[in-house]
């Protein structure tokens, strides 16, 4: 029954992917992401659906502040949550909740971000708190560039702080890179950016034929005008500093499978950095890549000591070097596929050969490694 049960849910994600001609629909959230904000912090509402902007961040307004301030940017399918792990690593290394900041763009998000080596306790128990009901809502960048534009505005005015830097994970990049494509004020504030996981190229969630099917293809498919703009605009400008985290390899990342898709996320002029063999979500969770973008947002960002508010922007300069790709820890086998109508036979002799439990969305449960179904709506 497991393994029909995964045939037929391959079966769907290939249908999903027939040729349409409308935008597809996507589903309405089921209500909030949980608020942990400050108490001080003025209430924001998600300018789509109405209901209270959730996230984390703050300590009281105006308190001291020895880091410029950084808003985590999640990705697809999830919330703030995703970031607790981060946030406490963060929290250990010195910075104050003053500092550490997220948002949670499309409300109440699921538990498809879990990593395959970090766990994340804290969100599990607080989607279980705030009734989860088990089902994945994809969305899409554009409809959410006011809010994550709006949080960031926000952040500045409570901390006191002009200056900002940017942390996005996977749809989170090509968000945030959005917002700063369209606002001049932000990007001169945006003291360090860095990418994980992003689709900046395209990736293999979004092959050929799935641009008017499945939401967000439309965007983020490889070849598309959204991303043509958005990296002719500049794939990296000054006065931020730039750093993308990715696999590298194709083999690692089920958003970036094969040659194809490999170096999607590689930004020409930021220190792009290579974690060979890496799973998604492992890019944002794991310890030791958690310690590189850390430094890298550290050097850019600590404040003198004696100061409480953010220095001015640095005067824009040429493009960094491309460091040496970084070892990447052990090998994981393959672990995504583009998935197109063209491909069911392939994805149907893999759901016999790796069935796995399902939660309700359709997703394998956070055992072992991703197998072929886990597309698009079954990653963070």
């Amino acid at each position: 029954m497991k393994r029909t049960g995964v045939a037929l849910s391959l079966l769907a994600v290939v249908l999903l992917a027939a040729p349409a001609s409308a935008k597809p629909t996507r589903m309405e959230p089921q209500g909030p992401a949980a608020v942990r904000f400050a108490k001080d912090v003025p209430a924001l509402k998600d300018s789509e659906w109405g209901f209270a902007l959730g996230g984390f961040g703050g300590v009281r307004r105006g308190a001291p502040l020895r880091h410029v301030p950084v808003v985590f940017v999640h990705g697809n399918n999830v919330d703030h949550a995703d970031w607790y792990p981060v946030r406490d690593d963060f929290r250990k290394a010195g910075w104050s909740d003053q500092e550490l900041w997220a948002l949670s763009y499309n409300g109440l998000g699921g538990n498809n971000g879990t990593a395959l080596n970090t766990a994340n306790p804290q969100r599990d128990a607080e989607h279980t708190e705030m009734g989860w009901d088990g089902v994945t809502r994809v969305t899409e960048d554009d409809v959410n560039v006011a809010d994550l534009y709006a949080f960031v505005r926000a952040v500045q005015r409570y901390t006191g702080s002009s200056r900002v830097m940017l942390v996005g994970h996977s749809l989170g990049v090509t968000l945030a890179r959005e917002t700063m494509r369209l606002h001049a004020d932000l990007r001169r504030n945006v003291v360090a950016f860095v990418g994980i996981a992003g689709a900046n190229h395209g990736t293999s969630f979004c092959p050929p034929g799935s641009e008017g099917n499945v939401v967000s293809c439309d965007e983020i498919a490889a070849g598309t005008p959204w991303l043509a703009r958005l990296n002719t605009f500049g794939e990296t400008y000054g006065p931020t500093k730039w750093m993308t985290v990715y696999d590298g390899t194709g083999a690692g990342d089920p958003a970036f499978a094969g040659p194809t898709y490999a170096q999607s996320p590689f930004l020409k002029g930021a220190d792009n950095r290579e974690f060979p063999y890496t799973y998604h979500n492992d890019l944002r969770l794991d310890p030791a890549i958690v310690a590189v973008y850390r430094a890298f947002l550290e050097k850019h960002g600590t404040l003198p000591k004696g100061t409480a508010t953010a220095p001015k922007p640095p005067a824009a300069s040429g493009s960094e070097a491309r460091p040496a790709s970084p070892a990447g820890g052990a090998a994981l086998p393959t672990t995504g596929y583009s998935v197109g109508w063209f491909a069911l036979p392939l994805l149907l002799a893999l759901a016999l050969r790796r069935a796995r439990p399902l939660d309700r969305s359709g997703c394998p449960g956070p055992v072992g490694v991703a197998s072929a179904c886990e597309q698009h709506a079954c990653t963070g």
